[in-house]
């Protein structure tokens, strides 16, 4: 189309939304609010899984050796673990630093421990971590064969529930972000079709003199990816910033937590949000166009 034309679409769809500003309004608020709770969800997502992810990739498989295994065994396999393709690293802890880590997890309660006088019923052990956290199960089989060593533990149950909550985050998000998402799209549908109805008479007399279908489109189409636009852009600054500054925040008070760093996730999501918005503007008008077709 012309340059002309294309003003003339542009002007069209401003006045349409001109005509009918509280549902523009709405239809702007209603985008913004599904995409940002939809961005919110997705950077928890992210978060959450690289915090299972980290804290996987520190479990260490613990194995124990009897109490009769000479160190000298004990150093050798050590050594031998160590050179084992799936294993970050292999340390041996002696009964004795063992019992000092108990009475130091104790704390107050760590003079209970005396009643045992010079008798220390711990075993010496291995703690082993692994290259991948999906290596720590098989790992932790491969340690009990090992000469000496009587049983492996791990926390497995820790693992199990950090990535059950992460499916449950994702599930969530995905359904209400799905069904905000399609509040917004009734709300932007019901604008586009509102400002066809009013403008049903100039349509016809727009045909009755030859006016392309493309012509009596377009407006419409710019106002529905005027509205998507607008909401998304919106909604993609408010998800942005509110991570980068809850992103600093926590770095400063939670510095332990391993937080996904704004660039370039937020940027992303941030740029996802602005095309999901664009894109219920066009799906928006696809459904109003029947109505066109009527009127």
């Amino acid at each position: 189309m012309r340059l002309r034309t294309w003003a003339f679409c542009l002007n069209e769809a401003n006045q349409n939304l001109l005509r009918n500003p509280v549902l523009a309004i709405a239809s702007v608020t209603t985008t913004a609010v599904s995409l940002l709770v939809l961005g919110v969800f997705l950077l928890l997502s992210v978060n959450v899984n690289a915090i299972a992810t980290s804290i996987e990739s520190q479990v260490a498989v613990r194995a124990f050796f009897s109490q009769n295994v000479p160190r000298s065994q004990e150093m050798a396999e050590m050594q031998t673990v160590r050179g084992w393709s799936d294993v970050r690293t292999a340390t041996l802890v002696t009964k004795a630093e063992a019992l000092a880590q108990l009475k130091q997890e104790f704390g107050d309660q760590a003079k209970v421990l005396d009643t045992l006088g010079t008798a220390n019923p711990l075993e010496d052990s291995l703690s082993v971590t692994a290259q991948r956290p999906q290596d720590v199960k098989g790992l932790a089989s491969r340690l009990s064969h090992l000469g000496g060593v009587v049983h492996t533990t791990y926390q497995s149950a820790v693992v199990s529930r950090l990535f059950a909550l992460i499916d449950d985050v994702r599930i969530v998000g995905l359904v209400i972000g799905v069904l905000l998402l399609i509040g917004s799209l009734l709300v932007i549908t019901n604008a586009i079709r509102l400002g066809m109805t009013a403008r049903r008479r100039e349509i016809g007399i727009m045909r009755l003199v030859g006016a392309t279908e493309s012509l009596v489109h377009w407006p419409f189409i710019l106002e529905g990816l005027i509205l998507g636009g607008i909401g998304a852009l919106v909604a993609s600054a408010l998800a942005y910033w509110s991570y980068v500054a809850a992103y600093h925040t926590a770095v400063h008070s939670l510095p332990f937590l391993p937080l996904i760093s704004p660039s370039p996730v937020a940027r992303d999501i941030a740029l996802l949000l602005f095309v999901l918005g664009i894109l219920l503007g066009a799906v928006g008008f696809r459904i109003s166009v029947r109505r066109l077709a009527r009127i």
